[in-house]
């Protein structure tokens, strides 16, 4: 598992996050997510999530959010380089 750039706003509940990742959204548990400083309402923050790396090609990979799928899927394209080991 790695960890990738995302954007992150307060979920619903205490104890999760809405994260942003390219054209994929979902809500991740926090203890997935790392940021320096937690979101406040209305205000994103940069962040880290926890994902599952599926398949790699070179200068992409296509990862998996942990998380309930908000917009788009689960799974979405990143740049290898925008990978982070965990």
């Amino acid at each position: 598992m790695r960890y990738v750039r995302c954007r992150v706003f307060l979920g619903f509940f205490e104890t999760e996050f809405y994260v942003i990742v390219d054209e994929s959204a979902a809500f991740v548990s926090r203890e997935n997510v790392r940021v320096e400083r937690a979101p406040v309402p209305d205000k994103s923050v940069d962040g880290e999530v926890l994902v599952y790396v599926v398949q790699e090609e070179k200068d992409r990979t296509l990862v998996q959010l942990p998380g309930e799928v908000a917009v788009g899927g689960l799974r979405t394209w990143v740049p290898t380089a925008a990978l982070i080991a965990a």
